[in-house]
């Protein structure tokens, strides 16, 4: 009997004991995070989140929305937006999995998985979003947050909104070029391999860039477009410094250029040198 309760002993401790590596810890949905997670969260679909600002440190900036980097007050002014654009915002609308999590290496983190949903104001689309977050906790304080989730949902209705309002800062380059006699459609597709590559590589502004050919080869279309009129003078200068302008105008002769959006001042004296004609967004979205 006492090499019974002995064995029963030595089970119970083995089993209770906290694994003593540093992502190891106690799991607690009860605690002083999971609360003030619960309230925040309960503030943020009230459309009240400056309400909690005094949770999130001043201090740090380790605030993120999947790989976009905010501070304080842009986290503050994100959860504003939410409410610009959808209504009816709950986290919960189906049951939200929330705990909190002491670990061996010294941090606390509380943890949620959820279901977000809202009503676009301007698609009037229902939506629906997988959310997952952590924030992590010094002194009842936020100093990190991480924010996981796809957002192509919201990006479609912030577009939708960018078209009703016209103030979309996005910006196309729009042209029709002739293939010069002597060359080739093997010859334009050979130097837009090359020349796309440099766009990828050295253009970050630049988030579509194609290149339309006629079936009989003698005619292009381009469709460039850019988060902002810098990119889009960034592309400019990165062009004509290149040798990659002496090609293109080797290959093709201009027919017609058209740069379309809000097209900066900057962008306006470029454009006079490509003939460009410059057209205004009047309704839509840019995708």
């Amino acid at each position: 009997m006492k090499k019974l309760l002995l064995l029963l002993s030595t089970i119970f401790l083995s089993c209770s004991q906290i694994p003593t590596g540093e992502l190891s810890g106690v799991l607690d949905d009860n605690s002083t995070e999971v609360q003030m997670t619960k309230e925040l969260m309960e503030k943020y679909g009230e459309g009240k989140f400056r309400e909690i600002a005094d949770m999130i440190s001043d201090d740090s900036g380790e605030y993120y929305f999947n790989n976009v980097k905010v501070d304080k007050e842009g986290w503050l002014s994100a959860a504003e937006g939410h409410h610009d654009l959808f209504e009816n915002i709950k986290n919960d609308s189906e049951e939200i999995n929330l705990t909190s999590a002491k670990y061996n290496n010294g941090t606390t983190w509380s943890m949620a998985w959820f279901q977000w949903t809202g009503k676009g104001k301007y698609t009037g689309e229902d939506v629906k979003i997988i959310v997952h977050h952590g924030f992590r906790f010094e002194n009842e304080k936020i100093v990190s947050a991480y924010h996981f989730f796809d957002p192509s949902l919201i990006d479609r209705e912030v577009k939708a909104a960018e078209g009703v309002n016209k103030n979309s800062q996005r910006v196309l380059g729009l042209a029709e070029l002739k293939v010069n006699k002597g060359f080739s459609s093997t010859d334009v597709e050979e130097f837009l391999k090359r020349f796309s590559k440099f766009v990828r590589e050295t253009e970050p502004g630049t988030y579509d860039f194609g290149y339309f050919i006629s079936p009989d080869g003698k005619k292009v279309n381009l469709v460039e477009k850019y988060f902002t009129s810098s990119d889009f003078v960034h592309h400019l200068n990165n062009f004509e410094k290149s040798d990659y302008s002496k090609e293109f105008m080797t290959l093709f002769t201009l027919n017609k250029v058209i740069i379309a959006g809000d097209a900066s001042d900057e962008l306006k004296a470029k454009a006079k040198a490509y003939g460009a004609e410059l057209r205004p967004q009047i309704g839509g979205w840019i995708n």
